[in-house]
């Protein structure tokens, strides 16, 4: 799956989740960018994915989750409105499905990006 920006790209490498192959099964897509904090998130189709045994609300920097509650990818690097101290903590639990590499330029592109931009998802 390749997440593809304005000015740059993130490969992602699923793991071996239910949340990652079904959304593996989607269409490639585009989708409007939501901002919360330090993190980004986009609506995808409802696919019906429920919370696995493994969700959490605390992620790192390179980890890639699928939001069920709101039928979104969500990509935190950095703090949110709800982070105690310096972690990255989502709304509410989370499944994670994907990891990126990371780099100061992607985090650097990720600090760039607001509710104005668009993202292309390329299965």
């Amino acid at each position: 799956m390749l997440l593809k920006f304005d000015d740059f790209e993130i490969k992602l490498n699923l793991n071996n989740s239910q949340t990652a192959l079904k959304l593996a099964k989607l269409s490639s897509f585009k989708a409007q960018i939501n901002t919360w904090g330090e993190e980004i998130y986009f609506e995808t189709a409802n696919l019906g994915i429920k919370p696995d045994k493994n969700a959490r609300d605390v992620v790192t920097f390179g980890e890639v989750a699928y939001w069920c509650d709101g039928h979104s990818i969500a990509i935190g690097f950095g703090k949110t409105p709800v982070s105690i101290e310096n972690e990255i903590r989502l709304v509410s639990k989370v499944n994670v499905f994907a990891t990126f590499i990371t780099s100061t330029k992607i985090l650097n592109n990720l600090k760039k990006l607001d509710n104005n931009h668009r993202v292309s998802i390329i299965i």
